[in-house]
């Protein structure tokens, strides 16, 4: 196994915009698996959830990203939570969803990945 821990961090919205299905895309270089997720919004946006997509299809859905001050997280098993860690294969498209979310509402995200053969 050659693996590296790394953190990706997504800030998107701005005034003027309401956030929605597949508002960012991007694509890895290289393998990764997602292992922990956390996500909050600039301001308080009741039943605001972020999922993320792998090639078009929800991969990982509906963080938490309602309270400004309290952020949702999404932990697998290798930092004691419960869901499984979700592999994203090399020059995959990842999107996100901005699910109920409010105009002018900005969302922060972060994701710890694995980088590299972790399966």
């Amino acid at each position: 196994m050659n693996e590296r821990l790394v953190v990706l961090n997504f800030t998107d919205g701005e005034v003027g915009v309401t956030l929605g299905d597949n508002y960012r895309y991007f694509t890895v270089p290289s393998d990764l698996t997602i292992v922990y997720v956390t996500a909050s919004p600039n301001a308080d946006d009741t039943d605001l959830t972020i999922d993320i997509n792998d090639d078009g299809a929800a991969a990982i859905a509906a963080v938490a990203a309602s309270d400004q001050d309290v952020p949702g997280r999404w932990i697998s098993t290798h930092f004691g939570g419960t869901q499984t860690p979700v592999r994203i294969a090399a020059d995959s498209k990842v999107s996100f969803d901005a699910n109920d979310a409010a105009a002018n509402t900005v969302v922060y995200v972060q994701i710890w990945a694995l980088a590299g053969e972790s399966y």
